[in-house]
């Protein structure tokens, strides 16, 4: 585990998130004394999409801009 300052985090904040996004935990201390501890939330994780595609029905008749283009032409 990584100690930091109050103001080494001020001051490096970003350097400090990307080492806690890499799975670094860091204990900030305030005038030598433990105030608080930064862990990332939980390990990135892939994410399982459903296969929409596979999934699709198929359709027959006309499409949705078909209708839509026909509807503007029987205004006009």
């Amino acid at each position: 585990m990584k100690t930091a300052t109050v103001g080494d985090i001020q001051k490096n904040f970003a350097k400090v998130l990307n080492g806690i996004n890499n799975g670094q935990e860091v204990l900030i201390t305030k005038r030598g004394k433990p105030v608080a501890r930064i862990v990332a939330l939980a390990p990135q994780q892939e994410i399982e999409w459903p296969d929409f595609y596979s999934e699709a029905l198929d359709l027959k008749g006309k499409s949705l801009s078909e209708i839509v283009i026909e509807d503007r032409a029987e205004r006009f």
